[in-house]
């Protein structure tokens, strides 16, 4: 008979716990691959809009940018022009003014009652102010010294400043043939000394607001114009020696320059 054995069988408790102590500990069960490349491709998404979205915005107020600059392009032109036409607003109304009072050089002048002067006439006697408010008595102005008496339809417009600038330049050249200077107009003194004061004019302006020696120049057209011109009369003896109706501004001084000088060769 063989013999007993004298281990003892393990209780199957401990034959548990040893299986137990056997096992491999098992690893951290891992976060599902697909869990993981969702939310990776969720990420990239969102991303991916975002970008989209900022970079719409960029272009949305890139446009948006561009379009403010064409329209304030489109609108400085307007705004200078219209800054232009308010600086121009003066001048517009002065010519405006000045087209009003200057006869057409094709218009028939007024001779009047008393006829107009022909040349070979002397200056008639006709009390004036100056643009200094004194009075002139104009058959008196031409003598032993001679008279340049040129007409303008309207202080400080822009054709009569040209006239009247024009007779400054050459103020010294004419009075070397022994002439003196006289405009003359309808304007009354104060605003005939003002444009004195403005262009520095050398030689004295003549008020003539009822036309009284306009008209006797030939110079009036119906119903309150005055023709741009000029009259000459004579050193030495004071007779009207030269008569231009319906002169340019610009040619006026330099013609009557010109008649001088060939006057008295």
């Amino acid at each position: 008979m063989a013999p007993k054995s004298s281990s003892t069988a393990a209780p199957p408790s401990s034959r548990k716990s040893a299986r137990i102590a056997e096992q491999p500990k098992s690893a951290s069960v891992p976060t599902p691959a697909s869990t993981n490349g969702e939310k990776k491709v969720i990420s990239k998404k969102d991303t991916a809009s975002k970008k989209e979205t900022n970079s719409k915005k960029r272009a949305a107020d890139q446009s948006s940018g561009e379009q403010e600059a064409k329209k304030a392009k489109a609108e400085e032109p307007k705004s200078k022009a219209k800054t232009a036409s308010k600086k121009d607003q003066p001048k517009a109304a002065a010519a405006e003014e000045e087209k009003k009072a200057e006869a057409p050089a094709s218009a028939k002048a007024d001779t009047g009652s008393k006829g107009a002067l022909k040349e070979g006439d002397k200056l008639p006697k006709i009390t004036l102010k100056d643009n200094e408010g004194t009075d002139v008595d104009v058959s008196t102005l031409a003598g032993e010294q001679g008279v340049v008496i040129f007409l303008y339809p309207k202080a400080d417009t822009p054709g009569c400043t040209t006239q009247a600038c024009g007779y400054r330049d050459h103020f010294k050249e004419i009075q070397d043939y022994g002439y003196d200077i006289y405009g003359l107009s309808k304007d009354k003194s104060d605003a005939q000394q003002k444009w004195i004061n403005k262009k520095q004019l050398t030689y004295k302006l003549l008020c003539d607001p009822e036309s009284k020696l306009i008209k006797r120049l030939g110079a009036f057209v119906q119903p309150h114009n005055t023709k741009r011109s000029h009259f000459i009369f004579e050193k030495g003896t004071g007779k009207l020696v030269d008569i231009a109706l319906g002169v340019k501004p610009a040619d006026d001084p330099t013609n009557v320059l010109k008649f001088l000088e060939k006057h008295h060769k």
